[in-house]
């Protein structure tokens, strides 16, 4: 089976535990991986993928995301959220939350950003949190993140010093950091005190289902909607599944969309995998997934 499973993931589940359980549902077997972690702090939207479709996990994380998250303002903890230790305590009484509109504008686009030492993000080949709960110092290094927009859901609020938010974010981008940014900015230091992830590209919250519930294999199809696509007939079809780089006839419709590192999503009478151009009007397999097996 290679399809898509969207769960809503509940606080304080790993990630992991969520692959374990569809894996078992779907009798052991079945290869099963998310296509992108979510702490075990937040909850909202985990996209799975099954079988041959694991392969196509960086193409989902390259996936546009929403986010909503309050963040409380007035201390700082050791990982960014609710979860950590307060570091430092400031209070946030004579605040003026009026500057949010103007700087959260300023946060459009591609900035730097450094992930939180409690994080998955690899140093060294081991996993940061590992490092960070052993005691280690961390360096984190900065990396370009990009900011679509932020809404602000709910203005600052001066009786509770919290404000919530619609983050629209590319991948990599940690909420937590930017959370810690803006107490910074604001001079009283700021945590993430809830987040949810309500969509990835065009799957949403809506379409999830709890761990708990039985499994909703989605068609990788569904996938394919996402990005931009190439239609191919028959004979290009079997070409492009067989490794072989396939020419762009004009006849071949396009719909558009994501576009990864320069990949298209390539079907034919379904989801075949997908290519980059290679030379004039050509395009390559990239990856492919097995049609006799697809869902």
């Amino acid at each position: 089976m290679n399809s898509i499973i969207l769960i809503n993931k509940p606080v304080d589940c790993r990630s992991s535990k969520c692959v374990a359980v569809a894996k078992k549902k779907l009798g052991g077997s079945v290869k099963v991986g998310h296509a992108g972690t979510l702490d075990s702090t937040a909850s909202g939207l985990l996209v799975l993928l099954t079988g041959s479709a694991t392969r196509l996990c960086e193409y989902v994380m390259s996936l546009p995301k929403v986010y909503r998250t309050v963040i409380q303002f007035g201390a700082e903890t050791s990982t960014y959220d609710y979860s950590g230790d307060i570091v430092s305590e400031k209070g946030c009484s004579s605040f003026d939350g009026s500057i949010f509109p103007d700087v959260l504008y300023g946060f459009s686009g591609y900035r730097l950003q450094r992930p939180p030492a409690v994080s998955a993000v690899k140093v060294d080949g081991m996993p940061a949190y590992k490092l960070a709960r052993s005691g280690l110092d961390i360096d984190m290094k900065e990396r370009a993140v990009y900011f679509r927009r932020i809404n602000i859901l709910s203005p600052y609020n001066p009786d509770d010093g919290t404000i919530s938010l619609e983050v629209h974010c590319g991948r990599g981008t940690y909420i937590r950091t930017l959370a810690h940014d803006l107490g910074i900015i604001a001079g009283t230091g700021a945590y993430v005190k809830s987040l949810v992830r309500v969509s990835t590209g065009l799957f949403t919250l809506d379409d999830a289902s709890s761990p708990d519930d039985d499994i909703i294999p989605l068609p990788l199809s569904r996938l394919a909607e996402n990005f931009t696509r190439i239609y191919v007939s028959g004979r290009d079809a079997k070409s492009f599944t067989n490794g072989m780089s396939i020419l762009l006839r004009q006849s071949v419709s396009v719909s558009r969309g994501v576009t990864v590192n320069g990949s298209l999503c390539v079907e034919g009478d379904s989801f075949l995998g997908f290519g980059s151009y290679a030379g004039y009007d050509y395009v390559k397999p990239d990856v492919i997934v097995p049609k006799d097996i697809s869902c």
